[in-house]
């Protein structure tokens, strides 16, 4: 039985989310099956994390175990006529006995993309329309305020079951796409449930003029969600890379 890493890559518009759930389509049951098809036997993948519904991702990566003899470097071929055109494998090694998709991660990188025009453009489905004026100056202090290590707690919505909410945010940037449209991308060495969204909800209030830029010090003191602004929608959200 042999540990295969892949790296995978899919548009979660119409999934709810990566994780296997009753009675609702999602990423990581659609690869399943593929695979199960494939080998001819059940076979389950473990990926580096979760994402949410609509939440997309370029480089998701997952290992599962197999006896198979199709070679490592055909199994992505093999998959394209068995998953759905918005899911896709784009590579697949074999991988050492101890890798772990998940627990041998150790960090990863959100991409979030913000449409900063008045009027909506239906061509930027895949970006948040936020129709107010900004600060970028401010958003970018915003951001730069957010890294290191901090207690994200206050960054984290409700439902989740994590206690140690520490994280180290390795670096933010912010890159003006094309006019009025930008990316943040953020790199740390873990996310909390609905972290990257409620980092994005923030610091657009603060750029907006609607919160101080001192509630960031103040959720980092207190863990208190209530300082913190709106949590922005799941859909411009794109899980980039998982590091090793």
């Amino acid at each position: 039985m042999k540990k295969y890493k892949c790296k995978l890559q899919y548009d979660g518009e119409n999934y709810a989310g990566f994780q296997i759930q009753a009675n609702a389509n999602t990423v990581q049951a659609e690869v399943e099956k593929a695979l199960s098809t494939l080998f001819g036997e059940q076979t389950k993948i473990v990926a580096s994390g979760r994402t949410d519904t609509g939440v997309s991702a370029k480089g998701q990566i997952f290992h599962f175990e197999s006896d198979t003899d199709i070679p490592a470097n055909k199994i992505p071929f093999a998959l394209q006529t068995l998953l759905p055109c918005d899911i896709s494998v784009l590579d697949c090694e074999i991988a050492e006995d101890d890798f772990h998709a998940r627990y041998s991660a150790k960090s990863k990188t959100y991409s979030y993309k913000i449409c900063l025009t008045q009027v909506n453009l239906p061509l930027y489905k895949k970006y948040y329309h936020y129709p107010f004026k900004i600060d970028i100056n401010l958003l970018k202090k915003a951001l730069d305020k957010l890294c290191g290590v901090h207690n994200f707690k206050a960054f984290m919505a409700s439902g989740s079951a994590i206690t140690n909410c520490e994280r180290e945010i390795y670096n933010i940037t912010l890159t003006e796409l094309e006019a009025n449209c930008y990316e943040i991308k953020i790199t740390a060495n873990g996310f909390l449930y609905n972290m990257v969204r409620i980092i994005v909800g923030l610091v657009l209030d603060i750029a907006r003029g609607k919160l101080p830029i001192e509630n960031i010090d103040k959720m980092f003191e207190t863990g208190d969600r209530s300082y913190g602004g709106h949590t922005a929608p799941p859909e411009p959200l794109v899980l980039e890379e998982v590091f090793y």
